[in-house]
């Protein structure tokens, strides 16, 4: 039986779709490759699928990082300073959550490390939808 893990990998999805939009297209080239290797670690997974699947992670975060300072340097003129601010919090604000949950939760057999399967898994999923809504700002800014 597949984890809820699996499912919410479908969200890099809707990741892919928008960035491809806005014409980041490697950035949803990025997003459709780690939609694939996250399907395949939920599905089967061993060192090599963990690998590739965290190779294919650090890729979209060192690009959405970069995306993401870019944005922050260039004002857009579709938006108003209070929303460029607010979509500015929100999007370090998911950073900063994903890394608690899945570090300081390894570090203390928590949240994503849970002893429980399941509630590691459902907090997992809880990641994929943040990085999710973090990229997607990062996309629309």
């Amino acid at each position: 039986m597949l984890s809820c893990c699996f499912y919410s990998s479908f969200v890099f999805l809707m990741n892919s779709g928008l960035a491809g939009i806005h014409k980041y297209y490697l950035y949803s080239g990025l997003f459709f490759t780690l939609f694939a290797t996250s399907l395949i670690v939920h599905s089967n997974t061993n060192n090599y699928t963990l690998l590739i699947d965290k190779i294919a992670i650090f890729a979209i975060v060192f690009y959405g990082g970069g995306l993401f300072a870019l944005k922050c340097r260039t004002k857009n003129p579709c938006f108003c300073n209070l929303c460029i601010t607010m979509m500015t919090m929100i999007t370090i604000s998911t950073f900063l959550l994903t890394i608690y949950l899945y570090y300081y939760g390894f570090l203390h057999k928590k949240y994503c490390y849970h002893p429980d399967n399941t509630i590691a898994n459902l907090y997992h999923s809880l990641l994929h939808l943040i990085s999710f809504i973090g990229h997607s700002l990062i996309i629309t800014m």
